[in-house]
């Protein structure tokens, strides 16, 4: 039986220079900009610097955007993302904060309220060699890199018309609740955007990948299917189901099948323009699957004139 509150959890961050209280929204973002939701006017300081994002549970995590200078929590740079816990202390610059998660009365409410099934587009992309990356690169210069593609994710996404539902350290889950042939176009720029991504911080950081002889690229899935949606205990909206793992298996195979973005039949059912943009690679078997799945190269993107 699931134990939930009667009231939503509220998170806050407290200035530790003067007192000040803020409440934090579902995403917050840190950043020199007067427009941030919290501004921090400092040229050491980002534009966008780091970011606050409630995750499923009402937990909220922080993720550094690939700042130069950093982020720290109680005293440790951030190097991925992390999950934020009641009097974790924030310093970016000599700005200093304290995390705090108000503690309401429990109260035993059943199982999880308002779900329900859904077909949706699910999208996951992970960075590849990721352990390697972390064993080679020194976790400060890493950082960078890993909190620069959190940025790019989170702005690609959003322009995109996807939700986010979460990041999990080196990769990303989010979704379509549109289903028609004009989203799976969205998603398929999507993708294009977020590989092209790596490819931007590879050259940024052009230096530092070359002098370990390491590269950053990644791999991206997506596949229409079912799922468990809406809200889970006290978090946010949030999906759960086999379509969602089946995702992340045939992303896990982007480097066996030679491309940077699958896609299964089920993406492309009933949609006759999608085979232009496709190749097919034929049925794999899924870890967890007893029924093969068709699975196909992603050759080309809309140009949806975005950028």
């Amino acid at each position: 039986m699931t134990i939930m509150s009667d009231a939503p959890l509220k998170a806050t961050l407290v200035n530790k220079a003067n007192g000040t209280e803020i409440t934090l929204p579902e995403i917050a973002i840190f950043g020199r900009k007067q427009e941030s939701t919290i501004s921090l006017p400092d040229n050491r300081v980002s534009r966008r610097h780091a970011m606050i994002r409630c995750q499923e549970e009402g937990d909220y995590w922080f993720y550094d955007l690939g700042s130069f200078n950093g982020s720290y929590i109680n005293g440790e740079r951030v190097t991925t993302v992390r999950q934020l816990e009641h009097g974790d202390l924030i310093r970016i610059s000599d700005f200093e904060y304290e995390f705090g998660m108000q503690q309401p009365g429990k109260t035993d409410n059943g199982p999880a309220k308002d779900m329900q099934v859904v077909p949706m587009i699910i999208l996951v992309s992970d960075i590849k060699g990721f352990t390697r990356l972390s064993e080679v690169i020194p976790h400060d210069e890493l950082a960078q890199a890993i909190g620069s593609w959190y940025g790019y994710c989170d702005q690609i996404l959003n322009e995109h018309g996807a939700a986010i539902d979460k990041f999990i350290g080196d990769a990303v889950l989010a979704y379509w609740t549109d289903t028609s042939p004009n989203a799976r176009k969205w998603a398929l720029s999507a993708a294009r955007y977020l590989r092209e991504s790596c490819d931007l911080i590879q050259e940024e950081m052009k230096s530092t990948f070359d002098r370990y002889g390491m590269s950053f690229t990644s791999g991206v899935a997506m596949h229409l299917g079912e799922v468990s949606w809406g809200t889970l205990g006290q978090g946010g909206l949030t999906m759960l189901g086999d379509a969602v793992n089946t995702t992340f298996r045939i992303q896990a195979l982007t480097r066996q099948l030679g491309s940077d973005v699958l896609v299964t039949a089920d993406f492309l059912e009933g949609w006759k323009e999608g085979s232009k943009y496709t190749r097919a690679l034929g049925s794999h078997s899924l870890k967890g699957r007893q029924a093969p799945v068709d699975i196909l190269a992603v050759e080309r993107a809309p140009d949806l004139f975005l950028r």
